[in-house]
């Protein structure tokens, strides 16, 4: 083909277009929905959010890695995003704009294809297989990453450099080299790819050199200077260094070992896996893989669990050089096969179709198509309303350490940091959510979650300031006590209890006790007297039912296990000699419980008593 323009002016633009369109809508609907029912479950979205919003307000010190808006990666795009960001909601924007980007991608790619291809259908192929490859869809549709914005401009630039717009292809590629600093790396090697072709060898070289450097200059010159001392570079390749030039160092001092390490099963898979959705069609005419050994090599030495999976963001610099070497491979096979190419083109098709719907069946987010598509991620669920009610509730002004969900809905302030954390911000949020997993059973007392939660609330620099649901707001020099009166400690008169003085132990007694109906059960009022401080992991018991022999002891049939003051008061804080309250529902019913009687025993964290002489279980009177 003399001109490889020749075929455009009968490219479909209309349908590719209006395709790609509703492909934007969809992922930007999908991400939008995610953010808005506060299932963004990891800290990249917040992470870059702050970025944006202080860059538009020329903050360029991201406090949640705790290094510059060039320490952890260089992402240019970013510094007119902020400027937007002062006019225009701030989430909505990246989300928007990541799925305008990833969908558009697939028009310029879709005309390559119709080029090389020559066949009306390429274009439409070409466009679905870019829709349908894993990685796209999925982020598109969670969090938010300045690669993802890469993906337009690099599309543009091969499409360009196919059709010998080489200053065009140029410019493209300065555009995404802006988005972050590997995109760099990826354009080099792009420009070596070009380089193949004698006519553009001088450019191709050129291009190389210039990004290569860009690259190189990034990483061994500014990125030591700023990088934090606990980042992704520790966590990706933490193994290998802990700067890049230790890194380098140590690839090139250990190969054996690099390889050695290469060959797991994970890793071995990862490059077909890449190529399936494409039916290894690439392999006809490879050229264009090249750059995609960039990020390629980067996520197999990384040994983040997620850097070598298809859908995960780390592979989105790979799929257009594997959908521009796949249309290169189909045009080769097509011509190779003389009289029978349409036939051929055919074949290669319904592999590439199949291959695709295979691993977005297997590894992708689509609706309908995909098993990893979780409809409940996109829905409002009971803690939304909750949720809110936190997220306005905490000034916008003041700093606050958060779970990673949260983050996103609080980034646009100086001060932000993901819980737990050494600084000390004005309001921190706990999530007990784990409380629900764990409703009942001794390992709400020990697990992993409470123990955090339990630290929290035992530092006596943050008083509980609200519940709200599952979560407890904390504020710094909020009197720790003030939570509790009324509710737990000082509280007036209350009619659902009785009566009954029953001693447990030395430390504890019990001077009366109610139940009441609630809507799942019934409600047991307990009123406790503090005789001696209590312990940091004091938990409590109730039972109910027939006693049955267990080990040394008679246990009620049925056991509740459950925190004293509804887990958002600490018992050291209850002072000696007052009386305090604590409440449990259980799934009994006021009946059921008075059948056989109710039993109480206090226990620390392991289940033993709270006293050596102390009885297990005592009968409430």
């Amino acid at each position: 083909m003399n001109d490889p323009r020749s075929t455009d002016d009968r490219f479909p633009w209309a349908w590719v277009s209006n395709i790609a369109l509703g492909a934007t809508v969809l992922f930007a609907s999908m991400a939008l929905a995610r953010y808005r029912t506060y299932h963004n479950e990891t800290f990249d979205l917040a992470f870059y959010a702050r970025m944006v919003w202080g860059a538009g307000h020329w903050d360029l010190a991201n406090p949640l890695v705790g290094a510059p808006l060039w320490g952890l990666h260089l992402s240019l795009v970013l510094l007119p995003l902020g400027l937007l960001a002062r006019f225009v909601p701030l989430i909505p924007l990246l989300l928007i704009t990541q799925a305008v980007c990833v969908a558009a991608a697939g028009i310029p790619l879709a005309r390559l294809a119709h080029r090389r291809i020559g066949h009306p259908a390429a274009a439409f192929g070409a466009l679905f297989a870019y829709l349908l490859f894993p990685t796209v869809a999925s982020v598109a549709t969670y969090e938010f990453h300045p690669s993802s914005l890469a993906l337009l401009p690099m599309a543009l630039a091969l499409d360009w450099f196919d059709r010998r717009e080489l200053r065009k292809g140029a410019v493209a590629l300065l555009f995404a080299a802006a988005c972050r600093e590997d995109v760099a790396l990826a354009c080099g090697l792009t420009g070596l790819a070009l380089a193949f072709r004698r006519q553009h060898r001088a450019v191709g070289l050129g291009l190389f050199a210039f990004f290569t450097a860009w690259f190189g200059l990034y990483l061994f010159v500014v990125a030591p200077r700023y990088l934090p001392r606990e980042g992704s570079l520790q966590l990706h390749y933490g193994h290998l260094g802990s700067s890049p030039a230790a890194i380098l160092v140590h690839l090139l001092r250990h190969p054996v070992a690099t390889l050695r390490e290469l060959a797991t099963p994970v890793r071995l898979m990862y490059v077909p896996r890449l190529l399936l959705p494409v039916a290894f069609l690439p392999l006809l005419r490879p050229r264009w893989l090249l750059p995609a050994l960039a990020p390629v090599a980067i996520n197999l030495l990384s040994q983040f669990p997620t850097a070598t999976q298809v859908h995960s963001h780390y592979a989105t610099l790979a799929v257009p050089f594997v959908l521009v070497a796949a249309a290169h491979g189909v045009a080769h096979l097509m011509a190779m096969g003389g009289a029978q190419a349409n036939r051929w083109g055919a074949a290669a098709a319904c592999a590439v179709l199949l291959g695709s719907l295979h691993m977005q069946r297997r590894a992708g987010v689509l609706p309908l198509l995909a098993r990893r598509h979780d409809p409940s991620a996109y829905r409002a669920d009971a803690r939304l309303a909750a949720l809110d009610t936190v997220v306005n509730l905490i000034p916008g002004d003041a700093s606050v350490a958060a779970p990673d969900f949260l983050l996103p809905h609080l980034a646009a302030r100086v001060r932000i940091f993901r819980y737990p954390t050494a600084r000390r911000p004005e309001y921190i949020v706990l999530s007990t959510e784990h409380r629900r997993r764990y409703w009942g059973t001794q390992e709400l007392w020990r697990s992993t979650e409470e123990t955090a939660a339990r630290g929290a609330l035992f530092w006596r620099r943050y008083g509980v300031w609200a519940v709200v649901g599952d979560f407890i707001i904390l504020r710094d020099g909020w009197p720790i006590r003030t939570h509790a009166r009324g509710r737990y400690v000082a509280f007036d008169p209350d009619p659902r209890v009785h009566a009954a003085h029953v001693d447990i132990g030395a430390s504890m007694a019990v001077a009366g006790w109610g139940v009441e109906p609630v809507a799942n059960g019934a409600r047991v009022v307990l009123l406790l007297v503090v005789k001696r401080p209590w312990p940091f992991d004091l938990g409590l018991e109730v039972g109910w039912g027939p006693m049955r022999p267990h080990l040394d002891r008679l246990d009620p049939a049925r056991v509740h296990a459950f925190l004293p003051f509804d887990g958002a008061f600490m018992p050291p804080h209850a002072r000696v000699g007052e009386v305090v309250r604590t409440t449990v529902e259980v799934a009994a019913t006021v009946d059921e419980l008075r059948a056989h009687g109710v039993y109480f025993g206090p226990r620390r964290v392991d289940g033993s008593r709270l006293e050596a002489d102390s009885a297990h279980w005592t009968r409430l009177p």
